[in-house]
């Protein structure tokens, strides 16, 4: 139990209530003394997984990309990388290979670590964590049962230019994508 005041950094806690809870997400309303010791209120969604990105990549520098509607912006089409959620609990690579797994069909005989990405800490404790994944094998794929997913493998830099030209927008797919591009021109 959360004993109040608490501190966070320069931030003081007064007190918190629960004012949304499901099996993901928290959401939270706490009243605050600011850093400069200012009183006033803090929304926070705590999620209670993390959100796992993987990069999947073919020797021949194609990648995979997932497409699907998206709920919280009406139903707008996305294409994505590799995503899903992990549990705090689990070994996030697990939770990759998983993802990997579930939505393509593939498996990866290599993995790499690439970056970890707070994704709107403005307002949510929601991280990320992103990974590399090669030397693939398709086998079948095992999506969720909400999900209605189409897969599509196009070379990296069409994967780029669709970043540039702002047909991918998913930040976890963006933010990974970006960071391949610069790690390719950097070796």
């Amino acid at each position: 139990m959360t004993e109040f005041p608490r501190k966070a950094g320069e931030w003081t806690e007064l007190s918190r209530e629960i004012v949304y809870d499901n099996p993901w997400i928290e959401v939270q309303h706490s009243a605050i003394l600011n850093p400069n010791g200012g009183e006033g209120i803090y929304g926070k969604v705590h999620f209670k997984n993390l959100a796992i990105g993987v990069l999947a990549l073919t020797e021949e520098e194609e990648i995979f990309l997932v497409g699907q509607e998206r709920f919280p912006f009406d139903g707008e089409y996305s294409w994505e990388i590799i995503e899903g959620g992990g549990p705090l609990e689990i070994d996030p690579l697990e939770s990759a290979k998983r993802e990997l797994k579930e939505e393509t069909g593939l498996e990866a005989a290599h993995w790499e670590f690439m970056q970890e990405m707070h994704l709107s800490n403005s307002v949510s404790d929601e991280r990320s964590l992103c990974f590399i994944a090669k030397d693939l094998v398709q086998k079948e794929a095992e999506p969720e049962d909400s999900e209605k997913l189409k897969i599509k493998k196009l070379p990296f830099q069409e994967a780029l230019q669709m970043v540039l030209e702002g047909k991918i927008k998913d930040s976890i797919s963006v933010a990974a994508i970006l960071h391949y591009a610069l790690l390719k021109k950097s070796n």
